[in-house]
């Protein structure tokens, strides 16, 4: 069984593959296909256990890696691709990186952390029949506020993130913790983070960009995890300006150390 793909744009385009964060799917990137697609072949698979691909899993960074490069070969004629992670979507596109370097052209990944918050952290201690009694529906409203994720996008990622269920969110939190940095790099890497994230996905970001030498990293200010939603334009000029070499926006500050 495949992923399922979002797909649109020009095919003969330059294509940009975007992969979700926890328990969401290709529906939070609706503002940059919105942004990207007259110009761009934009794909966003569901990866698994998530949105339209949850009959598929258990969820793996080997077994998401090998899958969306699958969708690459497929569906991009030159087998080359800008990729763009936020959150797990992030540690889905660093395992491409050391599966497979030679399908990314530039990578952006934002708010990917090898860290657990503490929903997350207590899922992960719940015995298998424990995370049955959980209310699916509570679950789905904890994830729309502890992201705080927009009011006009609620029902846009309802319906998907309602089809995740509580065990899919432990298996990709465990997965998250063998996130693994490539060891020689020659993609161009932009390591973003927003201000108002917590403080340990800060340090990660702060951590990976000091161990990737050739990265570089950005601090949004105002915002939190999912930015791509929260600051719909300046998420897709961030992108647009990352994958075509030109100057960052000027309100994006350096990223260094945190104390």
């Amino acid at each position: 069984m495949s992923l399922y793909v979002r797909e649109a744009g020009p095919r003969d385009a330059p294509t940009v593959l975007f992969l979700h964060g926890l328990g969401l799917s290709h529906t939070m990137w609706q503002p940059q296909f919105e942004g990207l697609s007259d110009l761009y072949h934009c794909l966003a698979p569901d990866l698994p256990e998530c949105g339209n691909s949850a009959a598929i899993g258990p969820f793996t960074l080997k077994d998401a890696s090998q899958r969306v490069i699958a969708i690459i070969r497929e569906r991009v004629p030159d087998g080359s691709v800008h990729v763009v992670g936020l959150s797990i979507g992030g540690a889905v596109a660093l395992q491409m990186l050391r599966d497979e370097p030679q399908v990314l052209d530039h990578l952006l990944i934002s708010g990917t952390t090898t860290h657990l918050p503490p929903f997350l952290d207590t899922l992960n201690r719940l015995d298998e029949q424990a995370l049955h009694l959980l209310s699916r529906e509570r679950l789905v409203e904890y994830l729309l506020q502890q992201y705080h994720i927009p009011q006009a996008y609620h029902n846009l990622l309802l319906a998907d993130m309602r089809k995740v269920k509580p065990e899919a969110l432990v298996h990709v939190s465990q997965e998250m913790k063998k996130i693994k940095l490539p060891r020689e790099m020659h993609v161009p890497i932009l390591i973003a983070v927003g201000q108002e994230e917590a403080f340990v996905i800060k340090q990660d970001a702060y951590e990976m960009r000091r161990s990737l030498h050739c990265a570089r990293g950005v601090l949004v200010p105002g915002v939190g995890h999912f930015w791509n939603l929260v600051a719909p334009d300046l998420f897709t000029k961030t992108l647009r300006a990352w994958i075509q070499d030109e100057p960052l926006p000027p309100n994006l500050a350096q990223l260094g150390g945190l104390t």
